[in-house]
């Protein structure tokens, strides 16, 4: 099947609901004040997009790939596929940056968020299982009811973040930073009482 591709494009104040794009590739795209709902991809490529002020609910892919993408100011619900959206090769990362986002319901699973700035972003009833999440960063984040599960944390700064639900005996928390009081909530994967 014949790709499309689409290079140094701004994609403005679009709507998608409900739509399945097919072998397309989006190259040093810019997408604005656009809202996804509900839509799959298939075969679809994105490389260097970024991403402003978007909408994305409960997207779906197969076959697809998205590389150094940037979000700003955008809502990520709903997407629990990011790991089948990984580029190929060890060097590119299929997000390079997210800013003032607010991301719900999200799945992270082995994933490479190394030394990423989640900082300041809102993060809600999400999970990172098996990522690598050392050196990063979850400074002033809103982590409501969001787990991680066999991650490496090690040396990630957490302090000044609210709201998460880590799993002491299955994570890597090594010179991890947290800050009081919430860093108490830590006890709760242990099952011990403290009066």
């Amino acid at each position: 099947m014949q790709v499309t591709c689409h290079e140094e494009r701004l994609i403005k104040d679009q709507k998608y609901q409900s739509i399945t794009e097919e072998y397309c590739k989006f190259i040093d795209c810019s997408f604005e004040n656009c809202s996804f709902e509900d839509c799959t991809i298939n075969h679809c490529h994105f490389v260097n997009c970024s991403f402003y002020n978007c909408n994305i609910i409960s997207l779906t892919s197969q076959y697809s790939e998205i590389k150094n993408a940037v979000f700003e100011k955008c809502n990520l619900i709903g997407i629990h596929g990011w790991n089948g959206l990984l580029p190929v090769g060890k060097y590119t990362y299929a997000i390079e940056r997210i800013e003032d986002c607010c991301l719900k319901y999200n799945s992270f699973i082995e994933m490479n968020f190394r030394k990423f700035d989640f900082s300041g972003n809102v993060i809600q009833e999400s999970m990172f299982e098996e990522c690598d999440l050392q050196e990063s960063n979850f400074r002033n984040c809103r982590l409501e009811a969001t787990q991680f599960f066999r991650c490496d944390v090690r040396k990630a700064d957490f302090r000044e973040a609210k709201g998460y639900v880590i799993d002491i005996p299955s994570n890597k928390l090594r010179q991890a930073k947290f800050s009081f009081p919430e860093a108490v909530s830590l006890l709760d994967s242990l099952e011990i009482t403290i009066e």
